[in-house]
């Protein structure tokens, strides 16, 4: 009588020498659809505000020139 040195071998129901590669664990992140809604929204009204401030810098700096230009002219 043949004994099997690893039972626990003849106990699975793969062959011997077959190849059972693992299932890949799922690395997808997971994301709250509510907080990415949120983050976007807060980073819309970041770039909006910082906008305003190079629109608003923008317009001083053209009042400024224009302010000089009269002054140059004033001068001549």
């Amino acid at each position: 009588m043949e004994t099997n040195s690893h039972p626990e071998a003849a106990a699975s129901n793969v062959k011997q020498g077959q190849y059972s590669p693992r299932k890949r664990k799922d690395t997808t992140p997971r994301v709250n659809p509510q907080l990415a809604v949120e983050l976007v929204y807060q980073e819309l009204k970041r770039v909006e505000v910082y906008t305003k401030r190079i629109e608003d810098a923008t317009a001083r700096k053209v009042q400024i020139d224009g302010k000089s230009l009269e002054s140059a002219e004033n001068r001549l």
